[in-house]
């Protein structure tokens, strides 16, 4: 049986058990790599079975160097992410070993190259990677500042980064920035209840949503949503309410049972208190915004 530093260089030994090397057939055309709400790809419209990516660190190679938007980290980026523990050297011949097994879960000697220190996914390809897609299209959204922009970029999350990761250090950072654009997204285009659905303690949320409807005259579906903020504050989070949500609630109550009150004042109110409640959380998006209903 090969010993691990017989694999090091995968291109042109024999691997593990006559498997022989690494097919060198022509590079593929499209390459697509899911990221968001789970790991999968597509290799010219055909998709890799998961149970080909049995080698957990042949796939964890695949999906960090999809997480950089040129596909390409340096060795020691590498092996700091996917083997924090070992010395350079001492994990060299296990990245070599992974690389070996991403190229032949994917199908050719080009799909992970090593060279000059640097080591890169399916540089020659058409590759799409879905979290880098959605990414640019958030920071584009929210530049813009764009209702319909915002929805263009929300129609292509499908969940957080690698779910099935969520203990890998290397995959947080990119999760709770693309958690983040995804929030701001939502708050932009005006999505009040998936935004809820989020984070229920999301208090700008919650006072956008009481705004609409004192804006509508339904006094009461105000009062619940409030009552409903109250309960996360006072039970979930032992925090008290806000200021905000506090005169909120006084101008509510003082509001006529259905009239609307987009009379300068419960909803001038509640403008104000998002006002003051988006200038303490920058990532959130202007109230100008008609959203869900």
């Amino acid at each position: 049986m090969p010993t691990q530093t017989a694999v090091v260089d995968a291109d042109r030994t024999t691997i593990a058990a006559g498997r022989g090397p690494v097919p060198a057939r022509p590079a593929p055309t499209r390459v697509a790599v899911t990221l968001l709400g789970r790991f999968e790809v597509r290799v010219d419209g055909h998709t890799i079975a998961s149970s080909h990516w049995s080698r957990r660190h042949s796939a964890a190679l695949v999906k960090l160097l999809a997480l950089t938007p040129a596909r390409s980290l340096h060795r020691e980026q590498v092996i700091d992410a996917l083997w924090p523990g070992l010395a350079v050297d001492d994990a060299a011949p296990r990245l070599h070993k992974a690389a070996h097994y991403a190229r032949r879960t994917l199908g050719h000697r080009d799909a992970v190259v090593l060279s000059a220190e640097t080591v890169r996914l399916c540089p020659e390809d058409d590759v799409q990677v879905d979290a880098m897609r959605f990414q640019q299209l958030a920071e584009s959204a929210v530049q813009s500042g764009g209702v319909a922009e915002a929805k263009g970029a929300l129609a292509v999350y499908d969940g957080e980064v690698l779910p099935q990761d969520l203990y890998e250090p290397w995959v947080e950072q990119h999760r709770l920035h693309l958690g983040r654009l995804y929030v701001e997204l939502l708050h932009q285009a005006g999505d009040w209840h998936q935004a809820l659905a989020v984070d229920a303690a999301d208090e700008s949320a919650h006072l956008a949503l009481v705004q609409r409807y004192a804006e509508r005259g339904d006094r009461a579906a105000a009062l619940r949503q409030l009552d409903q903020l109250d309960r996360v504050m006072r039970h979930e989070l032992g925090l008290e309410p806000s200021e905000r949500a506090l005169d909120l609630r006084r101008r509510v109550l003082a509001a006529a049972p259905g009239r609307s009150s987009t009379s300068q004042d419960t909803a001038g109110s509640a403008q104000a208190a998002l006002n003051a409640t988006y200038s303490r959380e920058p990532c959130c998006g202007s109230l100008g915004q008609s959203g869900d209903g």
